[in-house]
């Protein structure tokens, strides 16, 4: 039986042979719980993702574990990409990894042989490599030599275990190495002297772990190679020719070190060298800004300003992430709900597109229905009638979908009645919007998807909602809390490291704020610490 494909420009193939379904632009297959949420990431949405998985739905798929892996030495499997990689050549042994530092780890805990021994062919033999799916699913199999160029993938990384036959659990090693980076010349207007970041093989060092693995964890474009097209080419090859932009890359790469670090020497270590980069990016970014520079020069300084604008926020952002709030009202940063979602916003990459299909494609009169929606739901649970439900994804977990459908009731008792109308419909669509980017984060454990739906939400609120967030709204703040509760802690339950701590802080600045109100007021998110705490 041949291959099928589906999906404009054929995006995705079934195999029958393995039966399993692979995506030909990501070049690997995808879990059939982690379907829906995939074609959301390639911008599917609606009515043509509801056909795919119909379609699809149609299928017999297998879960990673039962598929069965082909005979060493086969064919490469089309739509995967093929790796370098060793196999062991103990007796008995077929173990496969993609990195030489991991087969000499093998041979460390497995053979028993001394780690500084020089990996050699009596050790290991070169092969090439395919697997079908990523992350802890990886399952490497031995192929034989194509025709295309290798994808090389020895970057003696150390990212996760790897000593089970044939296997390799964690994505980075599929991951080519670039080169190290060239001698890069100074922004406009500054002279390219001495400076606390001169890059030696220590600096280089930042310069390799963002590549391999913190450039994988950033907030991705729309593109649909998302954040390892985005971080991994786009942004590293404009920060090869500006070292001020090269220094921002390495300051992130720095604090995500500081984050994973156990102890307080290795993590104080990183933040030093983060404080340096920082610096003379700060100082670069700041340059950009009024050089003398023809129009096309001009137009691509506004492309790297644009760039380093995005890292200066994530860079204040994961610096949160190492300032940790206590559990009471006083302020857990320095700095106001209306610049923490600013910072929030500036953290998506440039030319995104973030506007939800379920809500945003059918203009101004859907909003308006589902203004009437909101207003009807209040009204009804106001005098004891039905409420109206709203409406999700089985993903998402019924607790938060009950706290979300009794809001708009609860702020209307604990409030009294809104002196504004457009205030009433804001607070309703931000809601409603709530519910939506609900399902675009629980469905499934990525933290792709997990950002998009808190950037979702940010870029889709109404510019009203927001001016009522900057009067500090009690309505508009107990959203905002419930935002932060609900998607905010949900990235960074499953992996955003850069986000980590901020749902806390948003909660505590809302409650400082609504403490003003009294107490009554104050419990519409005082349950909230409760999820943020953890």
């Amino acid at each position: 039986m041949p291959a099928i494909r589906f999906g404009a420009h054929d995006l995705l193939e079934y195999n029958p042979r393995y039966r399993l379904l692979i995506c030909r632009e990501c070049q690997y297959a995808i879990q059939k719980n982690a379907l829906e949420s995939h074609l959301l990431r390639h911008k599917i949405y609606r009515g043509d993702r509801q056909r795919l998985l119909s379609s699809i739905a149609q299928l017999d798929l297998l879960e990673p574990l039962q598929v069965p892996l082909p005979a060493p030495g086969s064919q490469p499997v089309d739509a995967l990409p093929v790796l370098s990689g060793y196999r062991c050549t103990a007796a008995g042994c077929r173990h496969l990894t993609a990195s030489s530092k991991r087969m000499k780890r093998h041979w460390s805990e497995i053979h028993g042989l001394c780690g500084s021994v020089p990996l050699s062919p009596s050790l290991a033999r070169p092969v090439q490599l395919q697997t079908f799916f990523r992350g802890t699913k990886v399952r490497y199999f031995e192929v034989a030599s194509p025709t295309a160029p290798l994808v090389n993938t020895d970057d003696d990384g150390d990212d996760g275990d790897d000593d089970h036959e044939g296997c390799q659990e964690g994505h980075n090693s599929i991951t080519a190495t670039p080169p190290p980076p060239p001698c890069m010349p100074a922004y406009p207007g500054t002279a390219h002297g001495p400076s606390p970041a001169d890059f030696n093989l220590e600096t280089l060092t930042y310069f390799h772990h963002f590549i391999i693995i913190t450039s994988l964890t950033l907030p991705g474009a729309k593109d649909p190679q998302s954040a390892k097209y985005y971080w991994q080419t786009h942004v590293v090859l404009r920060a090869l020719r500006r070292r001020w932009l090269m220094c921002g890359l390495m300051a992130i790469s720095a604090l995500h070190l500081a984050t994973l670090a156990d102890d307080t020497m290795t993590k104080r270590s990183h933040r030093e060298r983060e404080a340096q980069f920082s610096s003379e990016f700060s100082v670069g970014l700041g340059q950009t800004t009024g050089c003398n520079l023809g129009l096309e020069a001009a137009e691509t300084e506004e492309e790297a300003k644009k760039t380093g604008q995005q890292i200066r926020c994530l860079l204040r952002c994961a610096q949160w992430t190492l300032a940790e709030p206590t559990l009471d009202y006083e302020p857990a940063a320095p700095c106001q709900l209306p610049s923490i979602m600013s910072t929030f916003r500036g953290c998506v990459v440039p030319n995104s597109a973030l506007r939800y299909s379920g809500i945003w494609n059918n203009g101004h009169g859907r909003q308006e229905e589902l203004f009437v929606q909101g207003f009807l739901h209040t009204r009804n649970s106001a005098h004891g009638g039905d409420p109206h439900t709203y409406s999700s994804s089985n993903d998402t977990p019924p607790v938060l979908l009950n706290l979300l459908d009794a809001l708009p009731s609860r702020i209307a008792e604990m409030l009294g009645r809104p002196e504004s109308a457009q205030d009433v419909f804001a607070t309703l669509l931000a809601i409603t919007a709530v519910v939506e980017c609900c399902d675009i984060s629980f469905a499934c454990d990525e933290a792709g998807a997990a950002w998009q739906g808190v950037a979702t939400w940010l870029a889709n609120v109404p510019d009203h909602f927001n001016q009522m967030i900057r009067r500090d709204h009690p309505a508009a703040l107990v959203v905002l809390a419930h935002w932060a509760a609900m998607l905010v802690k949900r990235a960074e339950h499953v992996g955003c490291w850069f986000l980590k701590g901020s749902a806390k802080i948003i909660v505590l600045q809302v409650a400082r704020q609504l403490s003003v109100n009294g107490r009554a007021v104050l419990g519409l998110v005082e349950y909230l610490m409760d999820i943020v705490k953890d």
